[in-house]
């Protein structure tokens, strides 16, 4: 699956996903996604209840107690609480800020919500080499098992004797390298894995150690990549699990929801409706002071509130912190959906109410009232999307006027700038998709490489550089070359070309473009011409380069060189990759379709493809892009698709930030508002070398994709009463070296060791 783009066909898929949902069935917090992936990727036993007898050495766990400073530890990491006696391994399920500033009710400062690393007041930012964060860490000590895990006797001595808090939860200050300060949890712990996790990732007694799915010459980006993807693949099972329910990152039982709605107790349906009422009311003015009233804004954080609730402290204790915060942002965003106006996003009171920080004290809820005009809602139809107004006030009073951001100048879709070098581009210095690439510079020819746009393909264009234009003894204005005769000589590498094709007469029009050409029918948009010009002649050279091995890129199958930034803007067919439905020809495409189009025609783009683009902004952007498509998705139909494309893989989320003129930048800026974005990332695959019985572009995608390779692996033969031979130990010792692998280079008993090898035709 860590090289399918759709996870979903996938045999095992749904054994993944039947075995997450009995693994958070079996789990009293809820289950994070990097803990999800630690399931899996460590094999915890759903039956046994724990991770006993894994691959985990858990001596080499890092020590951490109440009070300490430490490197930072990501959800999911394994730790050791110190005793001062025997060792008590845990896993860190759930960790939230715990900013010494947020009051014992939940009231906090809007400056802190949505604050970036290093921020030390309203608009006041400070560069650290490692700045710190006071932080919250929930564990679980029963993780490793019952022979290891802690009595709840024990867990209680812990807390008088100062090893945890009154909670049984750990207050650390943690130190973050400048880099990673910003990264979601789930990014991080990817980060954390690859780095001071290695060995516990690269073990050789895991069931499949990462470095065997990968060929021994990958870089650590490259792992590190495909690690991330493995985390994606978990996080799209929990989601698309009809038994459980996800807020952010963390997943659990829609039957733990249920007890929550039933129960009468502190914690219960009763007490978070309250709860949610009195934060939508603490920004409305008071009866009959409403039509004198000023604006006004009020930040909550829902931690200390709940543990602000009457007979609340013996439901909060241990994992069972994490579920309560879970349940009561869900019942917060149920209760907003339920009870604000569709057009507005108002509350019956007029306040605003809406998440604005997800990782605070539980995630910071702000709720605004306005005398003075109607707040525009965020997102009403998806309230629990962060925005971290609250910082970006602090430093902006005034709030900017929204713009949408773009990576490209095309005025066939909108009027939209795009962005210059500095401001808000991925990739520094490009400026403009269709301008070519200048080569080496000589004097006896113009060397150049340029994509072939979409545009350009279907016209039968070929535009060209304004000093080949002016070489080409057309002195001045592109509009002086009009009905200029020149001769394009073209070489598709691996193909002969018919003679029409490989020769071919063009006339230059006004806008400096070879027109009347015919490309072949393979050409696809991105792809690359490497062109030459002999200044003493009218003829352009232009060829195409295969790749060294074919590639699939979103399960198309694509042989030569190309620019992937044109091929996210141009090519594609969103409406068939990424339909739920097929799409029937005539129709207007579905939510799906619309939602990537506008990510990958408006996105923020980088060198590799990737598009990305502010959430709070996709419908808007979708009214850009679709012109010509007369009836647009309402906004909740938008929210949905994106929620299935985001179940589903096809997107992601990331965080960025937004400056005051309302400009996106990606990664974050320091002084700038937190925003989320959705990324659009195209899924490269190498297929086979070429060369073999069946050409690469013959292979159907999906065969091109899944048969070419099988990582190497462990088989169990203990129960035939085999053992691996010297031959089979001596292969294992090898790859062990070869691979980089972590632990012991012998194999365990009772197993042989299957080398890597291909599979299939």
């Amino acid at each position: 699956m860590i090289h399918t783009s759709d996870v979903c066909p996938h045999p095992d898929f749904e054994r993944l996903r039947r075995y997450l949902s009995e693994f958070v069935e079996r789990r009293i917090a809820p289950v994070h996604t990097a803990v999800a992936f630690n399931a899996v990727y460590f094999g915890f036993d759903t039956e046994a209840g724990g991770y006993a007898g894994g691959p985990l050495d858990i001596g080499e766990f890092p020590y951490v107690a109440l009070g300490d400073q430490v490197e930072a530890l990501p959800v999911g990491a394994m730790i050791n609480i110190r005793t001062g006696g025997d060792l008590l391994p845990a896993e860190v399920v759930y960790k939230e800020g715990a900013h010494p500033a947020v009051g014992s009710t939940g009231d906090t400062p809007g400056w802190l919500s949505g604050a970036p690393l290093g921020a030390q007041g309203p608009g006041e930012q400070v560069s650290l080499e490692t700045p710190n964060l006071r932080e919250r860490l929930v564990f679980d000590a029963q993780a490793f098992g019952q022979g290891l895990a802690a009595t709840s006797e024990r867990l209680s001595r812990l807390s008088r004797r100062g090893t945890t808090d009154a909670y049984g939860h750990l207050i650390v200050e943690a130190r973050y390298a400048v880099a990673e300060g910003d990264l979601d949890d789930t990014a991080y712990y990817a980060r954390y894995l690859m780095t001071r996790g290695w060995d516990q990732l690269a073990s050789s007694l895991v069931p499949m150690p990462l470095p065997l799915m990968l060929p021994p010459t990958s870089a650590p980006k490259e792992t590190e990549a495909a690690l991330f993807r493995l985390m994606c693949v978990v996080r799209q099972a929990l989601a698309s699990s009809p038994e459980l329910r996800m807020w952010g990152d963390y997943a659990f039982t829609r039957t733990s929801m249920a007890a929550r709605l039933a129960d009468p107790g502190p914690l219960g349906r009763d007490a978070l409706a309250s709860l949610a009422q009195s934060v939508g009311r603490s920004a409305a003015p008071i009866g009959h002071r409403r039509a004198a009233a000023r604006n006004k804004v009020v930040y909550t954080a829902l931690g200390p509130a709940l543990r602000a609730l009457p007979r609340s402290s013996a439901s909060l204790r241990g994992t069972a912190y994490p579920l309560a915060v879970s349940h009561a942002n869900v019942l917060m965003a149920d209760y907003v959906r339920g009870e604000a106006d569709e057009q507005t996003g108002l509350l019956p009171n007029g306040v605003h109410l809406a998440q604005d920080d997800p990782w605070q004290s539980g995630g910071v809820w702000r709720a605004e009232y306005r005398a003075d005009e109607s707040p525009a809602a965020t997102c009403p139809e998806v309230p629990q999307t962060p925005s971290g107004r609250g910082w970006a006030e602090s430093r902006s009073p005034a709030a900017p006027s929204p713009q949408l951001e773009s990576s490209e100048p095309d005025t066939a879709v909108a009027a939209v700038s795009a962005p210059t070098a500095g401001d808000g581009e991925l990739w520094p210095g490009d400026h403009g998709l269709g301008d070519p690439v200048r080569g080496p510079v000589r004097r006896d020819r113009a060397l150049w490489t340029q994509p072939m746009r979409s545009r350009d393909l279907s016209g039968g264009y070929l535009p060209l550089p304004q000093d080949v234009l002016a070489g080409l003894a057309l002195v001045g204005a592109p509009s002086e070359a009009r009905g200029a005769h020149v001769q394009l000589s073209l070489t598709h590498d691996g193909q002969d070309l018919p003679p029409f094709q490989a020769t071919q007469d063009a006339l230059l029009d006004e806008e400096g473009r070879l027109t009347g050409l015919e490309w072949p029918a393979d050409f696809f948009p991105g792809i690359l011409l490497t062109l030459t010009w002999p200044r003493a002649g009218r003829v352009i050279q232009a060829r195409t380069v295969l790749l060294p091995l074919p590639q699939t890129v979103d399960g198309e199958p694509v042989a030569h060189r190309y620019d992937r930034r044109v091929r996210t803007r141009d090519g594609g067919s969103p409406a068939r990759q990424y339909a739920a439905n097929r799409t029937i020809p005539g129709a207007a495409p579905n939510a799906e379709s619309l939602v990537m189009t506008a990510v990958r025609r408006l996105g923020l783009l980088d060198v590799y493809g990737r598009a990305l683009l502010a959430r709070d902004r996709l419908h808007a952007a979708i009214h850009l892009v679709m012109t010509d498509v007369p009836l647009h998705p309402a906004a909740p139909q938008v929210a949905a698709a994106l929620v299935r494309l985001l179940a589903s893989g096809h997107l992601t989320l990331a965080r960025g930030s937004r400056s005051g003129n309302g400009r996106t930048h990606y990664p974050q800026r320091p002084r700038e508002a937190a925003i989320e974005l959705v990324c659009y990332t195209p899924l490269v695959v190498e297929a086979r070398p070429r060369g073999s019985d069946h050409p690469d572009l013959n292979v159907p995608p999906s065969r091109v994709v899944n048969g070419h390779h099988v990582p190497g692996f462990l088989r169990y033969i203990g129960h035939l009463g085999y053992e691996a031979s010297e031959e089979q130990r001596r292969l294992f010792r090898q790859d062990f070296l070869t691979f980089g692998l972590a632990g012991t280079p012998e194999l365990p008993q009772g197993y042989t060791y299957v080398r890597p090898h291909r599979r299939g035709t």
